[in-house]
């Protein structure tokens, strides 16, 4: 059996290269090939290069299931199959990770290839859209398909569980992919020079917002909330489907001058040392990412009530959580942070300490475990005993 590990997801730099690269660097250090499948979503003018990746195989694919175009993904995969022989494929995103699965059914039998998928969130949970029976029929049909699945909160831990009962897949849950606390807490970036690249007066109260801007991430709630409190600023970094709509918005609510559109930042982990707050009223989280820097960062959170937020913020500890349809909470919890420094203070503490848990080093050693269950790894190099569903 080669060598050779695959990473497939949706997309490259807004998933691959945001998420993965300590886990590419994990198999080079241990001999592995590494090769990636992925779309691309690289600006034009950009560098197509991926840090420890050996291979990169551009294949396009849609987020919607219904989509045509998906079955000429799954025949580039298809060939991608032919032309190589992989130990281990790491699945990632809903639909790249169904087609990949499905595709690799028969290389699982000749080539005993092992097939894992993360669920970053799974699309079916409590209180979700009809539509989400679609995506539980898939994931369930799946898993004859799969190896094993990892899950990062435990709503989706207990579904995974479920599915895979009686079936040859185990289930998993891990803290996370994994942040670098590191890179976060030691920005040489400050308050000052952060405020004056936007123009943002020292002494303002700032939120900031780091996310896709889609309609998931219900940043018009974020954008209400700040313009119904006088004097406060807000930095929104992202980009996506939903920009147009905020930025007339924005405009709508008079509020141009204090609510700020950054784009896409690779530096958005040291624009935090700029903000007094974090704001993230998502419907939808697997976990929240972008949250949780935030808090590693300092700062307090909004955040909305969801599968993924309960896992870390706690009401009036670190957090000021309220119910995502509930945009008047929102303007209420902006407004009593911005005019109580010392709850802000006990909040970004409780939060600084409460993302320890979840840095990479950690998430690392649960995937290493992980891993060392389907590849040739010695497991004395693993370091952290994964709860499966048989020892938990």
């Amino acid at each position: 059996m080669s060598k050779t590990v695959l990473f497939v997801a949706s997309v490259t730099k807004k998933h691959i290269i945001q998420f993965h690269l300590p886990y590419m660097k994990w198999f080079k250090e241990h001999g592995y090939k590494v090769h990636v499948c992925a779309g691309d979503d690289f600006e034009p003018e950009e560098a197509r290069h991926i840090p420890y990746c050996d291979e990169y195989y551009i294949v396009p694919f849609y987020r919607s299931p219904f989509a045509t175009q998906n079955f000429r993904s799954y025949k580039e995969l298809r060939k991608l199959i032919e032309e190589n022989e992989y130990e281990l494929v790491h699945c990632h995103t809903p639909v790249a990770a169904a087609i990949a699965r499905f595709a690799f059914r028969n290389a699982r039998k000749k080539h005993n290839t092992k097939v894992l998928y993360t669920a970053h969130g799974f699309h079916f949970y409590k209180g979700a859209p009809k539509i989400s029976r679609l995506y539980y029929s898939v994931e369930k049909a799946m898993i004859r398909y799969t190896d094993g699945i990892i899950t990062i909160n435990e709503e989706d831990y207990l579904a995974a569980k479920k599915m895979c009962r009686n079936k040859k897949c185990d289930a998993y849950k891990i803290s996370g992919i994994g942040i670098d606390l590191s890179r976060v807490r030691n920005s040489t970036r400050t308050r000052e020079d952060i405020r004056d690249e936007f123009g943002i007066p020292h002494d303002a109260f700032l939120v900031m917002s780091n996310s896709e801007i889609n309609e998931n991430k219900n940043v018009e709630c974020s954008i209400t909330a700040i313009a119904a409190n006088k004097g406060v600023y807000m930095l929104i970094c992202g980009t996506g489907k939903s920009m147009d709509k905020c930025r007339d918005l924005v405009k709508e609510l008079g509020c141009t001058d204090r609510i700020i559109f950054a784009g896409y930042r690779y530096d958005a982990k040291e624009l935090l040392h700029g903000a007094d707050a974090f704001i993230f009223p998502s419907y939808r989280e697997g976990l929240g990412l972008a949250a949780i820097e935030a808090m590693g960062a300092g700062l307090p959170l909004i955040v909305s009530d969801n599968r993924g937020t309960r896992e870390y913020a706690v009401n009036g500890e670190n957090a000021i959580v309220c119910e995502c349809n509930n945009v008047s909470q929102f303007i209420n919890a902006v407004r009593l942070l911005s005019s109580d420094g010392e709850l802000c203070k006990k909040l970004g503490r409780n939060g600084y300490s409460c993302a320890d848990k979840y840095g990479i080093e950690n998430s690392l050693a649960e995937m290493a475990e992980i891993y060392g269950k389907y590849v040739d790894i010695p497991t004395s190099e693993t370091e952290t005993e994964v709860l499966s569903g048989e020892n938990r």
